[in-house]
């Protein structure tokens, strides 16, 4: 069973662009170390730019994401988006385009009149739950 650490202060900076973005989805680049048992510790959420966000779907500049991952000396774990007033499941867009992410990290973010509520659920391919995760803040014990 995979699970996932997760850098709590780059994931809150997620969601917060995530929300400022609202209603465009917003994408991110989870690199970490993987540990033992299927266990993956997310050290750094990446932001790499964009060629194209819509309401539907991210184009990242993937040349980007290449040079980023090569300085980061850190793995490639999967990668994070935003679904502006959908749920945080697999759409059909992103099970297709599907590559060599071992997860990938579903922001829901709904606007409630004067609000806005997110959920997050992270997901392995091909396997029908979410995958357990929890937060550390880097630096403390």
């Amino acid at each position: 069973m995979t699970r996932l650490i997760i850098n709590g202060r780059d994931l809150h900076r997620f969601k917060r662009r995530a929300s400022r973005g609202y209603p465009r989805e917003v994408y991110g680049i989870l690199l970490g170390k993987k540990l033992k048992n299927d266990t993956f510790k997310i050290l750094r959420i990446a932001l790499p730019r964009l060629v194209e966000a819509t309401y539907d779907y991210v184009i990242p500049d993937y040349d980007e994401i290449d040079r980023i991952i090569a300085q980061s000396g850190l793995l490639y774990i999967g990668s994070i988006h935003s679904h502006p007033q959908a749920p945080p499941t697999i759409s059909y867009h992103d099970y297709m385009h599907w590559e060599n992410d071992k997860v990938v990290g579903i922001l829901s973010v709904r606007k409630r009149n004067a609000y806005k509520v997110s959920e997050l659920k992270f997901w392995k391919k091909n396997t029908p739950l979410p995958v357990k995760f929890k937060t550390f803040i880097p630096g403390s014990n």
